[in-house]
């Protein structure tokens, strides 16, 4: 029994979602998909996604046709170092943009990297953070950075990708 060929969903902005076509997304993926996480793998500013299936290998999708976005790396407290249960949103100067969680699995065997890329939707102005345990920071974010690193005391760093 196949399960599809996969479906690839986009959020409209409203809180519902729209399917993308195979030919569109480039995602095509025969079986039975078993789980899959996203991960900048290639360390370009964009989202790839890995697909596992039952009795298959696993396939990497390479996103190669999105903006680069902002690279966040979390450094969480000591038990909880990649800041698992941390919200995050880009700060434009008339909104913020949507929330990223940093969560501990994902699916079946799964889990989305620690490392989050934003989307950027214009030039944002700064980054938001709400920690674990409800304490909401608003970080100055440098100019031309490709990727960040940031602590609740209140530090942000450029960094170079993958470092």
């Amino acid at each position: 029994m196949g399960s599809g060929t996969g479906l690839w969903l986009r959020g409209d902005g409203t809180g519902r979602f729209v399917p993308v076509p195979m030919e569109q997304s480039g995602v095509r993926v025969h079986g039975e998909q078993r789980g899959c996480a996203t991960s900048d793998f290639d360390q370009d500013g964009r989202a790839d996604l890995v697909i596992t299936q039952n009795g298959y290998e696993t396939r990497l999708f390479r996103n190669l046709g999105s903006k680069p976005g902002l690279r966040v790396r979390l450094t969480g407290s000591p038990g909880n170092s990649t800041g698992v249960g941390s919200v995050l949103r880009l700060v434009y100067p008339d909104r913020r943009g949507p929330a990223r969680e940093i969560h501990a699995g994902a699916g079946y065997w799964s889990q989305d990297s620690a490392v989050q890329v934003l989307g950027k939707a214009g030039t944002p102005s700064g980054l938001w953070v709400r920690w674990p345990g409800g304490r909401a920071m608003e970080y100055a974010l440098p100019a031309d950075a490709r990727e960040v690193r940031v602590s609740p005391d209140g530090r942000m760093e450029a960094i170079e990708p993958g470092k």
